[in-house]
């Protein structure tokens, strides 16, 4: 019975391991016009429990999170966390360690907890740890499907 269940655990921990993470994002906010505007969005990602680092360019509106390696993170609190600051998200970006997969055209995935949908117009293996844009408009998942392209 004990070894049942310690086979249990180590295929529950390979099946969880087996995912990748993402590690990092980068968003470009818009609609900011001071450093006080800046401010309100650093505060707002902060509160963000599995943020770990926020490192911001005021000049460019640039924010690159890095995120706790035993939290998940939320693309969703992430894009409402600045929205509700009262701004918006011009480009955002994660990397993930994509575990040298290859990205296919059109291809619908699952992988760091989403659905994802490759758009783009060639192939390519990706490294560990790639940066992919989100592509969709207000950053919002169409059916459930998060575009990306690199």
């Amino acid at each position: 019975m004990k070894l049942k269940l310690f086979l249990v655990a180590c295929t529950f921990i390979i099946a969880i391991g087996s995912y990748a993470q993402i590690k990092s994002a980068e968003i470009i906010a818009s609609g900011l016009t001071c450093s006080m505007c800046s401010k309100a969005i650093f505060k707002a990602l902060g509160q963000l429990d599995f943020v770990d680092t926020i490192s911001v360019n005021i000049k460019t509106s640039v924010y690159q999170l890095r995120f706790k390696n035993d939290k998940l993170a939320s693309i969703e609190k992430i894009r409402d966390a600045v929205y509700d600051a009262g701004f918006s998200i011009a480009k955002f970006s994660i990397i993930a360690n994509w575990k040298d997969q290859t990205a296919i055209k059109d291809l619908v995935f699952n992988d760091c907890g989403y659905q994802f949908k490759w758009q783009i117009k060639t192939n390519k293996t990706l490294s560990n740890n790639q940066k992919v844009y989100i592509t969709n408009k207000n950053i919002q998942p169409i059916n459930g499907v998060y575009f990306l392209n690199y």
